[in-house]
């Protein structure tokens, strides 16, 4: 039994059609209804199990109520995905309260509830997996991404503990790191005043190459069926590198993204020219 949360598109969808492959009864959830029944259709017409659930992650209290559902009707949960992802992009200052708490509650808030929910009901089942999906965004201090880095930031050091905390009960807490993905995501990023004239940009080149997201959920799938694996996801050599550079050049990495952004800021005319 799987719970995973953004399953209308993209990673979450592609996550949910092969776990139901691999024998999972998924249980869909999301706030977009309409996709999700397409998404129980595709499962339901391949022989599979799909339930949906609809749930808007920004209100902490339906995350609070979702895995109790979930158990109420289904039984069990052995699997818990937290995929779903919001972002801003835009100067801090432009960004409103209201999208400071929305991207917060979606991105780490809502996970950590859900977390604390299902890690009860595990310990009962005598075990289960937990995945949470971040972003290789948290090792790189990109501008006008910061309220997004900070909440997937959190996420990651969310699921390093918990690692430790729920091993001895069974439990498993994967890390999952993508980098650049062509999903809805980067479509329906939020843009500020300031981001909408110049255009989102996303920081993709050939170093950080565009993954597709069945790419990126078989991945996932493979680690989730091995019952001996309980650590990180970093999908393709580039964003390996990426991460290790982070890590260990970071200063470098800093420098060079600081050279990007003030070139950005005086290519819109939002700084001057240093003479």
């Amino acid at each position: 039994m799987a719970i995973v949360t953004g399953a209308s598109s993209g990673i979450g969808r592609d996550l949910a059609i092969l776990l139901a492959r691999n024998g999972y009864s998924v249980m869909l959830a999301s706030r977009r209804v309409d996709a999700l029944e397409r998404v129980a259709e595709m499962i339901r017409s391949a022989g599979g199990s799909a339930e949906i659930f609809k749930v808007d992650l920004s209100n902490v209290g339906e995350a609070d109520k979702l895995v109790v559902s979930v158990v109420d009707k289904m039984g069990r949960l052995d699997l818990l995905v937290n995929n779903a992802g919001y972002g801003v992009y835009g100067p801090i200052d432009e960004v409103s309260t209201e999208e400071i708490h929305r991207i917060f509650a979606v991105n780490a808030i809502s996970p950590a509830i859900l977390i604390s929910r299902a890690a009860g009901y595990m310990k009962k089942f005598g075990g289960g997996c937990i995945v949470n999906i971040s972003s290789m965004a948290i090792y790189t201090p990109i501008p006008w991404l910061s309220l997004y880095d900070a909440s997937k930031a959190a996420l990651k050091t969310l699921t390093d503990t918990l690692r430790v905390e729920l091993k001895p009960y069974g439990i498993r807490v994967i890390g999952v790191y993508p980098g650049y993905v062509d999903t809805e995501f980067h479509r329906n990023v939020v843009l500020t005043e300031t981001s909408r004239k110049s255009g989102w940009i996303s920081g993709v080149s050939r170093f950080a190459p565009i993954m597709r997201s069945d790419q990126v959920a078989r991945e996932i799938v493979k680690r989730i069926m091995d019952p001996e694996f309980n650590g990180d996801i970093v999908i393709g050599f580039n964003y390996k590198l990426l991460k290790g550079l982070s890590q260990h050049l970071g200063w470098l990495v800093n420098k060079a993204l600081e050279r990007m952004y003030i070139a950005n800021l005086e290519r819109l005319g939002l700084i001057r020219r240093k003479s």
